[in-house]
């Protein structure tokens, strides 16, 4: 049976959706994309929430959502990114300048680099529990065995006892169902080019696959606008969709 206190938190949201009001409590936050803030009536910060890779090769794209994510509950309060050495093999390493693209400080990051699971859940659970921080994000490679339900619960609870939101980031789709109040799965999509053929901004498909407080599931297309820290609808302007990837120059 569905806990009676997750009810009653989906009714208020339901109604404040309804007299057009989004909620006003300090322990939410949303993505600043006003289709599905209104949706899903805004996320809880102290709360796991997990992102999947919808493939190997979108793992890159799951972690920029999972940071996005981070950006908008963590405010001007500090992220700590935990990365599983597997994870950073296969999506890379943080990059300063590309973090700094990506809408966030750097000054303002503290980047972890963990040998294997165990590492990373015990890191992610000291973190949270620490009270200090604004979001703790954990990239975690494949389905460790080390990441069981029990782990799973421990997040669950440092994050809603110390009021830290708590992103799990995992490079492929969950085998079975945990205690995450949100279920992502992230994909990689064409963006739109800008004026005069400049590159479009990050654009992910977003899939909503659980959320516990009521609201339904759903999928969307978005951008990341680094300079507004927020997602968004893509830019609606004349270009055709490109993928992000190197162009040729023109033969001569």
């Amino acid at each position: 049976m569905r806990d009676p206190a997750l009810r009653l938190e989906a009714l208020r949201r339901r109604l404040a959706r309804m007299d057009g009001r989004a909620p006003s409590d300090a322990s939410r936050f949303d993505l600043g994309h006003p289709a599905v803030d209104a949706d899903l009536g805004g996320l809880n910060r102290c709360a796991l929430h997990e992102v999947q890779a919808g493939t190997g090769a979108d793992l890159a794209s799951a972690d920029g959502f999972a940071l996005g994510l981070a950006a908008r509950a963590a405010g001007t309060g500090v992220i700590v990114w935990i990365v599983q050495s597997m994870t950073a093999t296969e999506a890379g390493l943080p990059y300063g300048a590309g973090l700094v693209d990506w809408g966030l400080d750097p000054a303002r990051m503290l980047f972890v680099r963990t040998r294997d699971a165990g590492s990373l859940l015990a890191a992610g659970e000291d973190a949270l529990r620490s009270g200090a921080l604004g979001a703790v994000v954990m990239s975690i490679w494949a389905e460790p065995r080390a990441l069981s339900l029990t782990a799973q619960r421990r997040l669950a609870l440092g994050a809603r006892e110390c009021g830290t939101a708590a992103i799990l980031v995992r490079s492929r789709a969950a085998a079975q169902a945990g205690p995450a109040e949100t279920r992502w799965t992230i994909t990689a999509s064409p963006s739109r080019a800008l004026e005069d053929g400049a590159p479009g901004r990050p654009a992910l498909t977003v899939r909503l696959d659980k959320n516990r407080t009521g609201a339904k599931p759903g999928q969307w297309v978005m951008e990341w606008r680094s300079d507004e820290r927020r997602f968004a609808d893509l830019a609606s302007v004349s270009g055709d969709l490109v993928p992000l990837v190197a162009q040729r120059p023109a033969a001569a």
